[in-house]
């Protein structure tokens, strides 16, 4: 465990919050500065993402009513904050991932960041024994092709890795629908053709490395998400301001956003849909 007595640097206001989810987001708050601060120390790069950089944004913070936190590291980066973590975490985190926890089993998402003193059942996770705290996600970003026909093979190769994934619910998550019951059928099958997928995804996130800075940058191959940017804009990372700290974000924010939510990312979506992007069915920020 850490050395650096993270109670005292950043302490556990949790019980400040006024509502449940504000108590939540203050838990994910310290979680941050502590990945922060580990990722300052060695050097690594990471940058908010998703409703994380737009809360950062549009709002400075939180989206006021956003459960969850993301941030995205690229892959040699990543594989170094994992081997680190876990021996740099106080005792009320502890890093996720299908080695330190044999009961976790979301394959489209290899890490996640949990705090320990607290709860929150996510969709799918009902029967689950894996560790329930509130968390970050963590998305490893591998390099992708500029031109057209290798990028087009590596698109297919996400779209087979995402046919994989969502047979893969049926299995281990509660799902009653029938298509996912007869993909549940052949799990035999669907767990070899994993296990191959993830031997080719290895050989090409390493022969992908060799492609510098020339490249695009998307979530990895071993993940369900397809959205792509060019490396320069997420590199250099910048620091902007969330909540009462500063966090590094892509260097070009708007360009982003742009991307995943369209020019009118600035403006805030109707009342009637703002509990529909709550990810959560229960939160116990204090336990």
């Amino acid at each position: 465990m850490s050395v650096v007595d993270f109670s005292k640097l950043y302490p556990d206001n949790r019980q400040e919050g006024e509502t449940v989810l504000r108590q939540a987001q203050l838990v994910m708050l310290r979680m941050l500065k502590i990945i922060d601060y580990i990722c300052r120390k060695h050097d690594i790069s990471y940058w908010m993402c998703s409703g994380t950089l737009l809360g950062a944004v549009r709002h400075k913070g939180f989206i006021p009513w956003d459960d969850d936190l993301d941030i995205c590291m690229i892959r040699e980066d990543y594989e170094r904050f994992v081997k680190i973590a876990v021996n740099e975490f106080p005792e009320d985190m502890m890093l996720q991932t299908r080695e330190t926890d044999p009961h976790y089993h979301y394959l489209p998402l290899p890490c996640k960041v949990r705090d320990k003193k607290s709860f929150i059942l996510s969709p799918g996770y009902e029967d689950e024994e894996c560790e329930k705290g509130l968390f970050i996600d963590i998305f490893p970003m591998d390099r992708y092709h500029k031109q057209k026909l290798p990028f087009m093979f590596e698109k297919m190769v996400k779209v087979y890795n995402t046919f994989i994934c969502k047979s893969l619910d049926a299995i281990y998550f509660k799902d009653e629908s029938i298509d996912k019951k007869i993909l549940a059928f052949f799990h035999p099958v669907f767990h070899k053709l994993v296990l191959q997928y993830m031997k080719f995804a290895k050989k090409l996130i390493d022969k992908n490395r060799g492609l510098g800075t020339d490249c695009r940058l998307g979530h990895g191959f071993d993940t369900l998400w397809k959205r792509y940017l060019r490396f320069d804009d997420i590199f250099p990372v910048v620091e902007i301001d969330f909540e009462d700290s500063k966090f590094f974000a892509p260097h070009r924010p708007d360009v982003y956003l742009t991307t995943l939510y369209g020019p009118n990312y600035m403006t805030p979506p109707p009342e009637k849909q703002r509990l529909a992007a709550q990810h959560a069915h229960e939160i116990k920020p204090i336990i």
